[in-house]
Order: C-alpha cells, then structure tokens, then sequence
C-alpha cells in the first residue's frame, strides 16, 4: 500500500534493490542459463508433438505455443490447471485462439515437470 500512496519507496524495497543491483551480473547469468535451458526444452517436447508449433521468444520470457487439438484454449488452460497443475494462459485472452502463451523463466527441473504433464493431458485430447 505505501508504494501506491507515497512518493518514495519503503526502506526494505531500496535494500533490496540496490542488492539486486549489486550482483546484477550474477543474477542476469543465472536467468539467461534458465531461459536458454528451458527454450531448449520446450523446443524438443514440441519437435516430438506433431500438433504442436511455436516460435521460441527471442528476447524475453513468453512465447505462443500453437496447438491442433480438439478444445478451445480458455477450456484447456483451465483443464491444464484443474487436472494437471500446469499453468499456461489462453491463447484467447490475448487475440490468439487455438494457442496457450508460455513462460520460460521456471527453474528449468519444475518447467520440465511441467512439460510432462501438458504432455499427458494433451495426448489423452488426442
């Protein structure tokens, strides 16, 4: 509440930034190793299902994972999280129907586990 009602920010908020700040490099390598092994990840489980295609993202955490299966993506995402405990967003809440948006900035062994589960719910579609 203070951010929204004040004009500086807390004093914890500014000890975390500046150490945040202070081992940027280290963080910026411990994120750009995640996102590259997660893109790389994704990038073989989609190669392995034929009705599945994306563009990985090439300068940020999302990407729009393209799908051939007999559901519209609000009913998916919601089955995915419901039944399978993997959070993708609807494709449609975005313009995309037919497609689930996916964040690759997980630790990579949770992003993988994932990735599997998708998989089972979306071969049980199939």
């Amino acid at each position: 509440m203070r951010d929204y009602i004040s004009l500086s920010p807390g004093k914890l908020n500014d000890a975390l930034a500046q150490l945040g700040m202070t081992h940027r490099d280290k963080i910026i390598a411990r994120n750009t190793e995640i996102i590259r092994s997660n893109i790389a990840t994704a990038g073989r489980w989609i190669a392995d299902r034929q009705f599945l295609t994306w563009s990985p993202p090439r300068g940020g955490l999302l990407a729009l994972i393209k799908y051939d299966l007999p559901l519209d993506s609000l009913s998916l995402a919601d089955r995915l999280a419901t039944e399978y405990s993997v959070m993708l967003a609807p494709g449609s809440a975005f313009g995309y129907e037919q497609h689930l948006r996916l964040g690759v900035g997980q630790r990579p062994d949770i992003f993988a586990k994932g990735l599997e589960e998708a998989g089972k719910c979306f071969q049980e579609l199939r």
